[in-house]
């Protein structure tokens, strides 16, 4: 059984959400919306688990033109997130932006052999 989802509203710069789809598509998952599900869980995850931890992290300023999605993901995460915008004194898009960023550069590091 799926964990409760809540759906999260997001504004990305143009073509960054196309990017966590190709992510998603890389994973070979069963079902592709469940792998974008999972893939958005793991870059907002990997992201609180950076705090959680102390880790200083920049949040920079998101600008241009941006497309409307919605994603969902997992209560708990979103608790999580929501923890760290009030602590950060962050919007979503933000958060969301900085999240999906440092997400795709690691992959994008693993992929060329470049260690995480």
């Amino acid at each position: 059984m799926t964990p409760p989802a809540e759906k999260l509203g997001l504004f990305l710069p143009e073509g960054l959400h196309q990017q966590m789809v190709q992510a998603a598509e890389r994973l070979k998952r069963k079902s592709p919306r469940g792998s974008v599900r999972c893939i958005y869980e793991r870059a907002f995850a990997q992201l609180s688990d950076a705090l959680d931890a102390g880790v200083a992290v920049p949040f920079p300023a998101v600008r241009g033109a941006k497309d409307r999605i919605s994603v969902r993901v997992s209560c708990r995460l979103c608790v999580r997130v929501r923890a760290h915008m009030l602590a950060n004194n962050l919007k979503l898009t933000d958060l969301a932006f900085t999240a999906i960023d440092r997400f795709l550069y690691a992959e994008q590091g693993a992929l060329h052999g470049a260690p995480a």
